[in-house]
């Protein structure tokens, strides 16, 4: 499957203290693409931006490639893994006959002097297995597609194990995230004065907790928009390039996640309409993996803080309900604390 030896996983969202120019060279980039592949390109060019901020790391433009309907996507920052290696060997030992990676057409590796990846793939559509709001038939079908994922889609990890702990790696990871979150969004109007402490309080908590537990090869972001139903039935799965190790249940509550917080993008969305669409998520949630609900708890918590920290200030502040996530966020946190003290 992959004859070089074990990869490092990719650290992406702590790329955004590196800087990039990438969104001001997106024009050059096409065309040098372009004349290379033969990729014709048409429509918008779709970034990726880190928290809402005008820097980004990525890029994609629809198109044709020798007729067929095709994405490129451009990678503007070097990852420590490819994703073009990364689809490569979750293909290599997928046992799924439902999910899989996007096919690949033609790919330009990373090189030092471009300063880019490219990966020109089919196109899969735009019809996610969740939509906004969603409902409990497509939760159950989320979580039934996350069911196979788990059980055939894992069976050879191709990332070398992590050489720290889980608490190492999350207050290092959250260090960085900190430090990213006053440079975007130094003046933010729904941050509370004393939030930064509260986060430096829970990460002391989730390295405390998280004494002795294991890592997880698993999908780091298997999103509410990663997920597409293809016309034969089958799931093609985005965002490869975050194939990595995380702490248990990472990947069962990270659509969840970003999902509530997605909701700010609906017009005339109402803080009940969110806690409705919050029990739908959670009710499953808890109905799955409820027997392990110390390290589910745990990981609830380790994403509720992410999201005061970094994820909920990204939410539009012109949003009616900006204000309102971000302070449920935060009772979200202490009661997730409180009710983790208390299952211990």
């Amino acid at each position: 499957m992959n004859n070089i030896g074990p990869k490092n996983q990719n650290f992406i969202a702590e790329s955004f203290l590196q800087g990039s120019d990438l969104n001001k060279r997106i024009g050059k980039i096409i065309k040098e693409i372009s004349q290379e592949t033969g990729f014709i390109a048409d429509g918008q060019t779709q970034t990726s931006g880190w928290w809402g901020s005008k820097i980004i790391g990525a890029f994609h433009r629809h198109g044709k490639y020798q007729g067929k309907a095709a994405v490129l996507k451009v990678q503007g920052i070097k990852p420590n893994t490819s994703e073009i290696e990364m689809i490569k060997s979750f293909e290599a030992q997928n046992k799924s006959q439902i999910i899989r990676p996007p096919k690949l057409y033609a790919t330009i590796p990373w090189s030092d002097e471009k300063r880019y990846e490219a990966l020109i793939m089919e196109d899969v559509g735009d019809k996610k297995v969740i939509d906004a709001p969603t409902n409990s038939d497509e939760v159950k079908r989320f979580f039934r597609i996350f069911k196979e994922y788990r059980e055939k889609c894992r069976n050879c990890p191709w990332l070398e194990r992590p050489g720290i702990s889980i608490g190492e790696m999350i207050k290092t990871r959250f260090e960085k995230w900190k430090k990213s979150s006053l440079e975007i969004y130094p003046d933010h109007p729904f941050r509370n004065s004393d939030d930064m402490q509260l986060i430096d309080q829970v990460i002391k908590f989730l390295v405390e907790k998280y004494s002795g537990i294991e890592w997880e090869f698993q999908h780091g972001h298997l999103s509410d928009s990663d997920l597409y139903i293809e016309a034969n039935g089958q799931i093609a799965v985005l965002s490869n390039l975050y194939w990595s190790w995380r702490a248990p249940f990472y990947d069962a509550v990270f659509a969840y996640h970003w999902f509530i917080y997605h909701l700010a993008d609906m017009k005339e969305i109402t803080p009940e309409e969110i806690e409705k669409q919050r029990k739908l998520w959670l009710d499953k949630i808890y109905e799955l993996f409820g027997k392990d609900k110390g390290l589910l708890k745990l990981a609830l918590l380790e994403r509720a803080i992410a999201g005061l920290n970094l994820d909920a200030l990204s939410v539009d502040i012109k949003s009616p309900v900006a204000s309102y996530l971000i302070e449920r966020t935060r009772k979200n946190v202490i009661s997730l604390m409180e009710e983790i003290n208390e299952f211990n």
